[in-house]
């Protein structure tokens, strides 16, 4: 009599235990061994062709010494292609943002803007819903203005500021700037 076999799982996680399994340097027999379960349904498991039950997923998680549910996390690893930046419009004129952080689930979030000469945040100081703003001009210069202070930033140069603090900034340059911004926590 033929035996059934477990269908595919519907969320693949096999790729993330091998990963896991490879980067503690363990091999399949020492998995095995330390789970209590057959070599070749780890690597079965491993390949998505087969789904483990409950059971052999805690011992294959114990045996990796992770937590089941990080199998399930979002991926770490966020590629942002320069041409596939989701733009957005933070306010300001003359300005161009886009978002080039994903998956950061609120912690921090980071834009490119792109300021046009004469460019700004807006003629009124304003606050942003960040506790803490870094900015760093990559091409062109800017004037910050932070509270009472004023700040001319130029290539290279960064400012980080709590994000409370009333704030503005513009592009008193012929030529356009670009800033990255690093916004923490994410608004």
């Amino acid at each position: 009599m033929a035996r059934a076999s477990s269908p595919p799982p519907s969320f693949p996680i096999g790729q993330r235990l091998r990963a896991t399994r490879l980067a503690k340097g363990f091999t399949l027999e020492q998995v095995a061994k330390r789970s209590g379960l057959d070599k070749s349904f780890i690597s079965r498991l491993e390949r998505d062709a087969t789904a483990a039950s409950v059971a052999s997923l805690l011992k294959v998680c114990g045996a990796l010494g992770i937590q089941p549910g990080s199998l399930f996390d979002p991926p770490k690893t966020n590629l942002v292609r320069a041409e596939e930046a989701p733009s957005a419009n933070f306010g300001g004129q003359g300005v161009q943002d886009f978002i080039l952080s994903r998956g950061l689930r609120g912690e921090i979030m980071v834009l490119r803007t792109e300021i046009e000469p004469g460019g700004h945040g807006g003629k009124e100081l304003y606050i942003f819903p960040a506790d803490t703003d870094f900015v760093t001009v990559l091409e062109g210069s800017l004037e910050f203005t932070v509270g009472e202070a004023r700040y001319t930033l130029h290539p290279g140069d960064s400012l980080t500021f709590c994000g409370q603090e009333p704030h503005t900034w513009r592009n008193l340059g012929k030529s356009r700037a670009v800033v990255l911004w690093v916004l923490s926590p994410a608004p």
